[in-house]
């Protein structure tokens, strides 16, 4: 089937007034609820504010959370330290450790060597 372009023109119409569509509102877990926000429970420890006191203020507006769980769920938030990088240690090849000990190599089978 073909369209002619007065038709595409009127396609095109339709669909540009057709109205938004709502999003639906988006829902969050506890632990997801806790995490977005960090930045103001830290903000409130830092005014002195007690991990109960913070809890039982969440609790007032609806936020069920008890304090281990509020805890739990901050640490979980922290960034992992960064760990240390290992120190590299520095190997001499066999061969040279045996010079510097005046030592002869060991000799090595090559492929002509008969076995």
């Amino acid at each position: 089937m073909k369209y002619t372009t007065e038709q595409l023109d009127a396609i095109a119409a339709k669909l540009r007034s057709m109205p938004a569509v709502a999003k639906p509102k988006q829902e969050y877990t506890k632990q997801a609820a806790v995490g977005m926000l960090t930045k103001e429970i830290n903000t409130l420890q830092k005014r002195g504010y007690s991990l109960a006191q913070i809890a039982e203020a969440l609790r007032g507006e609806g936020l069920d959370i008890a304090t281990p769980t509020l805890k739990n769920y901050l640490l979980r938030t922290k960034p992992a330290r960064k760990k240390t990088p290992p120190v590299s240690i520095t190997v001499r090849p066999v061969e040279a450790k045996s010079q510097a000990l005046g030592k002869a190599s060991f000799p090595v089978a090559s492929d002509t060597d008969d076995i």
